[in-house]
């Protein structure tokens, strides 16, 4: 006996409806998480970012000073720590020279004559280092300038003598000697919230000096 089978039964419209919505729901919310993980992501991008310019910056100041050659001698000269104050903060200005090394691409090996400080003629300031290469040219040789930081709030530099910081170091008033440490500090803008209620971000780095020695006498207010 051959059995008749009915005729197969598909969904209804309403069915079809009922599905599309959950679809549709379940899209939506996969929407909504998305979209709140990328917003954290960009507030943690946001909050990062500042801090890992400002400790590039840090690093690539550590590897000038922590080269720095005594304030004698024929390809060297005066080391100089000026205290300055500019729109938002401390503009300390360093002048002085180093030696690089063979790995270092942005100062090749050999003795350079380096400026540190602040340009407080752009908006937002940038930290700058002035870089003059060729020290035995006959002719005055342009410095080289090299944005580090951009956005820099303040660069605050102190310099330790064996027992107080102190805001100003002239090597050549005090018997051509360097200080024992350098305190850098750098504060970064803020770009996420209003420039009236900024909260800089901060690197701060002691840096001992190879080359120092005690001074018989300096100059300069100690810090608390």
């Amino acid at each position: 006996m051959i059995r008749r089978r009915g005729p197969s039964r598909g969904f209804t419209l309403l069915e079809v409806t009922v599905a599309l919505a959950m679809m549709a729901m379940m899209a939506l919310s996969m929407y909504a998480s998305m979209a709140v993980c990328m917003k954290a992501r960009r507030s943690a991008m946001a909050a990062v970012q500042p801090v890992r310019a400002a400790t590039i910056a840090m690093e690539l100041v550590c590897r000038d000073l922590e080269s720095i050659l005594p304030p004698t001698g024929i390809l060297s000269g005066p080391f100089l720590g000026v205290r300055q104050m500019g729109a938002t903060g401390d503009a300390d200005y360093l002048d002085f020279y180093s030696l690089g090394s063979d790995d270092d691409e942005l100062m090749p090996e050999g003795i350079h004559h380096v400026e540190l400080g602040l340009r407080t003629d752009v908006t937002p300031q940038v930290l700058v280092r002035h870089v003059t290469r060729n020290l035995l040219a006959r002719t005055a040789v342009e410095p080289e300038e090299e944005i580090l930081c951009r956005e820099v709030r303040s660069l605050s530099l102190r310099y330790f003598d064996g027992a107080n910081w102190l805001e100003e170091w002239d090597s050549t008033a005090i018997g051509d000697v360097l200080p024992a440490a350098i305190m850098v500090q750098i504060e970064l803008e803020d770009g996420v919230t209003p420039s009236t209620e900024i909260t800089p971000n901060r690197a701060m780095r002691i840096i001992p000096l190879a080359c120092a020695k005690p001074a018989e006498a300096t100059t300069g207010g100690s810090l608390p």
